[in-house]
C-alpha cells in the first residue's frame, strides 16, 4: 500500500478552526485521498477521521449530485486553480445537505495540497429554491400584481400587470399607481382606501381604472400593507383581475338570466326565485298566495298550419294580454312551448283567485289577428293551486298547480280546476317538519374525519361531518337534509348545535390527553348574522377550554362569493381573536384566484380533491397543486389536500410540500364511537397517533 502524505504538525494545528469544515488531500495522488479533515469536518458530515481518511472526497457525493459540476471540480484539480462550488452531498447517516466548498492548491515544502473550506448551506438553497417558486407564482399569475413602497411608488410588476394594463414595466417604475386613474374616483374614495389599508392590513373592492390605450379598465383589487419589525409599513402590495367585461355584460346577463327572451317575461328559474321570496313574506302576512298554470289547448296546429314564426308572434301577443291582465306585484312567466304561469299575491281567498283565472281565460279566447292577415283562436286549461302557509315551497305549489292543470283538460276546453289546498299545504311542510323532527329528537350527529399533518406524522384536527340517522333507512348523508336545514329556519340552531358539538368533542379528546381541533362548515347566514362568534364564544365557557378547538370551514363558491366580505373579514377576524381558525374548504373547484383567497382572514387552503385526484399520475397536476402551494405559503397559509386515496398521491403531495392532509387513506368519516375505539382505547395502535397535550 503507499504510503499516505502527511502534512507538518504546525499545519494541522493551524487547521483546527471551531465551526469551519477544512479538509486536506493528497494534490500528488490520482483521486486524491485525504490525509487529514479536521473535528468540524466530522461534525459536518458524521465521519469520524479514521473512516474517511486514505479515501477521496467523493464519498460524500450521491446519484444526484450534479455532474457538471463534478465536472468542473475535476478541471479545476487538475488546472490546479482554486473554485468554489456548492454540491448536494450525503451524510453518513444518509442525509442529505447542500456544501459550499472552496477548494485550492497548497504548496509546502514542495508537495502539492488540496485544502477544502466546507459549509452547509442547505438553509441558503431551500431559501433560495423557494424564493424562485415563488418568483414562478409571481411571473405565472393570471392577477395582476404591484409592489409600491411607503412612498407609494412602483418599484415591481408583474406579466400579468402590463397584459392587463398595456403598461410596460420600465413605464412605470417610479411612478405613482394613479397613472391608471379613470378619474371616476374622488380624492374621498382613495383616502378612504388607504384608511382602510393603515387600519386593517387590508383593502378588497371594485376600481375603475384607464389601460395604456384610454380603454375602460374595472379591476377587482386586494391592497394589502407589508409592516417591518418596527409596525411601520415599508411596501404596499396590489393584487388584481380585470372585470371589465364581467360589469358591462352584467345587465344583458341578468336579463337573459331571468327573462324569456321571446316574450319578454320571466323564465322560470327567476320567477321560482320570486315565488320563493312571496312565499316567505307570508310568514308576516298570512293573505294568501295562488299560482296559476295556463297551458294552450290549440297551439300546435297554429304551429303546423302557419309556421314556427306565426306560432311566436300569436305568444308574444299573449304575453301582452297577460301582463295588462295582472297587477304591478303579480308574477307572470313563459315556463317554454306553451305553458304561462302566474303568481297572485294577497288574494285572501281560492275563490278570488278563480275569479282571476276565469278574467284570465275570457281574455285568452278572444281572436288574434296575425302579420300574414289570418285570424286565428285558442283555447287554454288553467290548474290552480293556494296556500296561506311559507313553509310551503315553491316546487311544491308549482307542482300542484301543474296536476290542476291536467286535471282541467280532462275536463274540456277552457275549463279551470283548483288544486286540494290542504294535501298542498300538508306536502309542502312534510319535508320541513320531518327534518324538524330529526333535528329535536338528536336523529343528526357528527361524523368525523381526520386530518394529517405531514410534518409530524400525527393526526391534529378532524372534520366533522353531519349524518342523519334515519330510524327506517340507516344513516344518511347531508344530501338528504342539509339544503332544508340551511335554507330554513333551522340554519342558526344547527350552526350552535355544530360548535357545541365540536367543542364537547374537543374536551373529551383534551381529557384524554389529546389535542385536537373540529372542523365545523359554516353556511353563509351563520357567517353573516354573527351567530356562530357567540356560539364559540359560548362554548369555550362551557367546556373550559382555553386552547384552540374549532376551524370555521368556509366553501369556496359561488354561494359564498355573494358573502359581505366586508362583514365575513370582520366577523372571522373576531373568531381568530377567540381562538378558531379559518380555512377555504374546496379551493380549486369553484372561483379559484389569488385576489379572492387573500381577502379572507385564512389559516389553511383547503385543495379540492378533483384537483388532487390525479396529482401522482399527471404532470401537469402537479405543478397546478405546487402552485398552489406555493400560493398558500407566500400567503402565510397552511395547504390541505383532501381526497388522498393512495399512498402515491400521499408521497407526491408530501414531496410537493403541502401542510396537511385528509382522505381515505388516512381515514374515513367516523362516529365518535368509532374513533374512540381507533385513537383512544387501550388496544389502539391507528396509522398515524393522535397529537398529544
Amino acid at each position: 500500500m503507499t504510503q499516505l502524505a502527511t502534512l507538518p504538525v504546525h499545519l494541522t494545528r493551524l487547521l483546527e478552526i471551531p465551526n469551519l469544515a477544512i479538509s486536506v488531500a493528497d494534490g500528488e495522488v490520482h483521486d486524491p485521498p485525504l490525509i487529514f479533515v479536521n473535528e468540524a469536518f466530522e461534525s459536518l458530515t458524521g465521519y469520524r477521521r479514521d473512516e474517511v481518511i486514505g479515501h477521496s472526497c467523493r464519498f460524500l457525493q450521491g446519484e444526484d449530485t450534479d455532474p457538471s459540476a463534478i465536472e468542473r471540480l475535476r478541471e479545476s484539480i487538475q488546472q490546479g486553480t482554486p473554485i468554489t462550488l456548492t454540491l448536494k452531498n450525503r451524510r453518513k447517516d444518509g442525509s442529505e445537505f447542500w456544501n459550499e466548498l472552496y477548494l485550492s492548491t497548497l504548496y509546502t515544502e514542495g508537495h502539492r495540497y488540496l485544502v477544502g473550506l466546507q459549509r452547509d448551506v442547505s438553509e441558503r438553497e431551500q431559501a433560495w429554491k423557494h424564493l424562485e417558486l415563488t418568483q414562478a407564482v409571481f411571473r405565472n399569475t393570471h392577477d395582476g400584481i404591484m409592489v409600491t413602497d411607503a412612498r407609494k411608488r412602483i418599484i415591481d410588476t408583474n406579466p400579468a400587470f402590463t397584459r392587463l394594463t398595456g403598461y410596460p414595466q420600465e413605464e412605470v417604475l417610479g411612478k405613482r399607481p394613479n397613472l391608471l386613474s379613470s378619474g371616476k374616483h374622488d380624492s374621498g374614495f382613495y383616502q378612504s382606501m388607504f384608511a382602510a389599508v393603515e387600519a386593517r392590513g387590508f383593502w378588497t373592492g371594485d376600481i375603475w381604472n384607464t389601460r395604456k390605450d384610454g380603454s375602460q379598465l374595472i379591476e377587482n383589487t386586494t391592497i394589502s400593507a407589508i409592516r417591518n419589525d418596527h409596525g411601520e409599513i415599508v411596501n404596499y402590495i396590489g393584487v388584481f383581475r380585470d372585470i371589465t367585461q364581467r360589469h358591462l355584460n352584467q345587465a344583458r346577463l341578468e336579463r337573459m338570466a331571468s327573462y324569456d327572451p321571446l316574450t319578454g317575461l320571466f323564465n322560470r328559474g327567476h320567477f321560482n326565485t320570486l315565488l320563493e321570496r312571496q312565499l316567505e313574506s307570508l310568514e308576516f302576512t298570512q293573505t294568501g298566495l295562488a299560482v296559476l298554470f295556463l297551458d294552450l289547448d290549440d297551439f300546435k296546429p297554429i304551429n303546423d298550419s302557419f309556421g314556427h314564426a306565426s306560432g311566436d308572434e300569436l305568444l308574444i301577443e299573449i304575453s301582452r294580454r297577460l301582463k295588462r291582465l295582472m297587477r304591478a306585484n303579480d308574477l307572470t312567466a313563459r315556463f317554454g312551448g306553451d305553458e304561462f304561469v302566474i303568481a297572485l299575491n294577497g288574494l285572501g281567498t281560492v275563490d278570488k283567485a278563480s275569479k282571476v283565472a276565469r278574467k284570465v281565460l275570457d281574455d285568452v279566447i278572444q281572436p288574434y289577428a296575425l302579420d300574414n292577415g289570418e285570424r286565428v283562436t285558442v283555447s287554454a286549461s288553467v290548474g290552480i293551486a293556494f296556500t296561506t302557509a311559507h313553509a310551503t315551497t315553491s316546487t311544491a305549489l308549482l307542482d300542484a298547480a301543474d296536476a290542476a292543470m291536467y286535471e282541467a283538460k280532462q275536463l274540456g276546453k277552457n275549463c279551470i280546476a283548483v288544486a286540494d289546498t290542504q294535501l298542498n299545504e300538508s306536502l309542502a311542510e312534510d319535508a320541513h317538519m320531518r327534518i324538524k323532527a330529526a333535528f329535536e329528537q338528536g336523529e343528526l350527529e357528527l361524523y368525523f374525519q381526520p386530518i394529517l399533518s405531514l410534518a409530524t406524522n400525527e393526526i391534529i384536527s378532524f372534520e366533522a361531518l353531519a349524518r342523519w340517522r334515519h330510524p327506517e333507512m340507516g344513516v344518511l348523508g347531508p344530501q338528504h337534509f342539509i339544503d332544508t336545514i340551511i335554507h330554513s329556519s333551522l340554519s342558526l340552531p344547527f350552526g350552535r348545535w355544530l360548535i357545541d358539538q365540536a367543542g364537547q368533542v374537543a374536551s373529551r379528546l383534551r381529557g384524554h390527553g389529546h389535542h385536537a381541533l373540529i372542523g365545523v362548515n359554516l353556511s353563509q347566514d351563520q357567517i353573516e348574522t354573527g351567530a356562530f362568534i357567540e356560539a364559540l364564544s359560548a362554548t369555550r365557557h362551557r367546556y373550559d377550554l382555553s386552547a384552540p378547538f374549532l376551524v370555521a370551514e368556509v366553501l369556496e363558491s359561488t354561494h359564498f362569493h355573494d358573502l359581505d366580505l366586508d362583514l365575513a373579514c370582520s366577523l372571522l377576524s373576531e373568531a381568530r381573536q377567540l381562538g378558531a381558525l379559518v380555512a377555504l374548504d374546496d379551493f380549486g373547484s369553484g372561483i379559484s384566484s389569488i385576489t379572492y383567497a387573500s381577502q379572507l382572514p385564512l389559516n389553511t387552503l383547503k385543495v379540492d380533491r378533483s384537483a388532487v385526484m390525479h396529482v401522482d399520475t399527471r404532470q401537469d397536476q402537479r405543478q397546478f397543486i405546487s402552485g398552489i402551494i406555493a400560493m398558500g405559503h407566500a400567503m402565510q397559509r397552511d395547504v390541505l389536500a383532501e381526497g388522498i386515496e393512495t399512498d402515491a398521491q400521499l408521497t407526491t403531495v408530501r414531496e410537493l410540500g403541502c401542510d396537511l392532509v385528509q382522505g381515505f387513506l388516512i381515514g374515513k368519516p367516523m362516529p365518535y364511537h368509532e374513533l374512540h375505539e381507533r385513537y383512544l382505547s387501550p388496544t389502539a395502535s391507528p396509522r398515524y397517533p393522535l397529537r398529544k397535550l
